[in-house]
């Protein structure tokens, strides 16, 4: 509930996206890829906001994405959607001119391999657009009590940017981080 809400969509729409992408049409005539897609909000801010000319997403869960197909059916052969794994990215290499995070990462348990499937997907010269919590917000005893967030898949700030650094991701100056709570 927490984060498939009106209140949550429109922060993805007009707070996280321009911070984390940049203005409308960023993305435009590029072929992008979203982790976790949910119920395909973000789907529908990188086609209609960003200008992708197509996007793939993918949910662990094939009930977010029986949902996305739903609320995505207008946009045709420009998305496409399906039930996969961000350890697994069920693509070939260099597939994608960008992917995008709209904060799973601290969802998939083993959180490196998704970043090196990341990096095995995205072309030579794309971009890997990401915000996500870090353990000092899912570790927070009150965040403990609210959420279900495994410990054992959380990270922290540094093993974060190492981790991309680990995998060939070069920051481009724009990556921020505030404090131990989130990485954009």
């Amino acid at each position: 509930a927490l984060m498939n809400n009106p209140l949550r969509a429109w922060s993805q729409r007009h707070v996280e996206t321009p911070l984390m992408i940049g203005p409308g049409g960023a993305l435009h005539g590029l072929r992008v890829l979203e982790l976790g897609c949910g119920r395909g909000v973000g789907v529908e801010i990188l086609l209609d906001q960003m200008g992708a000319a197509e996007v793939v997403a993918f949910d662990i869960d094939p009930t977010m994405v029986a949902l996305a197909e739903k609320r995505t059916a207008r946009f045709g052969d420009r998305v496409h959607l399906l039930v996969g794994d961000a350890e697994r990215i069920d693509a070939p290499d260099a597939a994608f001119d960008a992917v995008v995070d709209f904060g799973i990462l601290h969802h998939v348990p083993d959180w490196r391999q998704a970043l090196a499937e990341v990096a095995r997907v995205l072309k030579p010269g794309g971009v890997f657009y990401f915000e996500d919590i870090l353990k000092g917000f899912t570790a927070a005893p009150l965040m403990i009590r609210l959420f279900d967030h495994p410990q054992v898949s959380q990270f922290g700030g540094q093993e974060f940017w190492r981790a991309l650094a680990g995998v060939g991701l070069r920051l481009d100056g724009r990556g921020r981080q505030l404090g131990e709570v989130g990485v954009m």
